[in-house]
């Protein structure tokens, strides 16, 4: 296990704190997430804490993907405007889409910008086809350039970063897998910092909080799944300063942003040192964590943890009062129909859950545990005194629907 530089411990204890998510020094320990920054121009390591740790990759496994998708053009096995035809298995992809459709026709060049810049895993697994013939080829080809880069615990099994055995990298790797990218592909940097990307004559903005986020962000790439937590690849310039940082098994995206910006802060700053090459950095053997708990309430095999904000909610029937794409609306919206209508409900508890649709996140207010006449006239009430857009019943298979919707998204996605 590797212990920070006592350069690091001040802003890292700070970030931890302001979290909740250390109430001792050895807390803070226990739970603080992988990080590692290193000078760009040079690939020395200026911090390191746990660079070396095995974590799943999440969506970060799309830089690889994207590695291997860039050789082949390079090789002429492959052009940025040839046509692909997308396969019913790249189509019915889960997590973060594009919204492909079988037998849809997209270019090449479109499909590795969705894959960057959605994390589209629709589109990350029609490159892998078009490239190798399977995905399962492509991921060994993808393991293959792992090795020969030096990213000597990075074992690839798919091209999206859906967790599976054996997929696992590190810090260190993810690093050195970023400044090759930046070395021997410098004409395709700029996918990695675009804002927004096209389909259907629809844009669709980045995944990536980073790039807007940060002075300075050039890019590169978010990953989440339950299992991983929240990982990102970040670059970003300041002055005459480049630096790459990587961190890996944040408990939630608010602490990804927080940690990140704190370690390239200092990576950036004046007088940041470098300490030793990045290649001499050492990865460890043990297994990789399992964050479903830390990051999505849940246990590992993906059932909803004891005391989690997640959990099933009471039993009995339910109302949806609120739904869109703005968390943050919705829960404001369903607190206020909340308020209204719990005289006549007779309680009932709120609760946001996501809900996965074209390709997109939105999210529903729902008020839970009612009783079935309770839920039915109240909701018959509403709708005839404010339109019929103000509620919808939902029966108690319906509720358990809800929820088995947000537990598989949460246990499933990549992006």
């Amino acid at each position: 296990m590797f212990r920070p530089a006592s350069f690091l411990c001040p802003w890292l204890c700070a970030v931890l704190l302001a979290f909740g998510c250390a109430g001792s020094a050895r807390a803070a320990t226990e739970t603080a997430p992988a990080i590692l920054t290193v000078d760009a121009a040079t690939g020395s390591v200026i911090s390191d804490h746990g660079g070396g740790q095995p974590h799943h990759p999440a969506s970060l496994t799309k830089l690889m993907s994207a590695y291997v998708a860039f050789r082949a053009l390079e090789a002429g096995q492959a052009k940025w405007e040839s046509p692909i035809t997308v396969s019913e298995r790249a189509a019915g992809q889960g997590g973060s889409v594009l919204g492909l459709r079988k037998g849809d026709v997209i270019t090449l060049g479109a499909a590795l910008k969705a894959m960057i810049v959605r994390s589209g895993n629709d589109a990350a697994v029609a490159v892998a086809e078009h490239i190798a013939g399977s995905e399962s080829a492509f991921a060994e080809r993808m393991t293959a350039e792992a090795r020969r880069l030096g990213m000597g615990s990075s074992s690839f099994r798919n091209a999206t970063g859906m967790t599976a055995a054996g997929h696992v990298t590190t810090p260190r790797d993810m690093a050195i897998l970023a400044l090759a990218i930046l070395r021997d592909f410098p004409s395709h940097r700029a996918l990695f910092s675009s804002l927004e990307t096209s389909w259907k004559g629809r844009s669709y903005p980045t995944v990536n909080g980073f790039l807007a986020n940060f002075s300075g962000a050039e890019g590169m790439k978010t990953g989440f799944t339950c299992p991983a937590g929240y990982n990102l690849v970040a670059l970003a310039r300041r002055g005459g300063h480049r630096a790459v940082a990587v961190i890996m098994g944040a408990g939630s995206s608010a602490q990804r942003q927080a940690v990140v910006r704190s370690a390239m802060d200092a990576a950036l700053r004046d007088g940041a040192v470098a300490a030793r090459p990045l290649a001499s950095l050492p990865n460890t053997t043990e297994a990789p964590p399992d964050l479903s708990a830390a990051a999505c309430g849940l246990r590992s095999g993906g059932e909803w943890a004891h005391g989690s904000t997640n959990r099933a909610p009471p039993a009995g029937w339910g109302l949806e009062v609120a739904f869109g794409t703005d968390r943050a609306k919705v829960q404001r919206a369903l607190a206020t129909v909340h308020r209204e209508m719990a005289g006549r409900l007779g309680g009932g508890s709120p609760l946001v859950v996501i809900k996965p649709r074209d390709g997109l996140v939105r999210y529903r207010g729902l008020i839970a545990g009612l009783s079935e006449r309770r839920a039915i006239d109240t909701c018959l009430a509403e709708r005839a005194k404010m339109g019929e857009d103000r509620c919808l019943v939902l029966t108690p298979t319906m509720m358990s629907g809800a929820l088995e919707d947000e537990r598989r998204f949460r246990m499933f996605s990549a992006r």
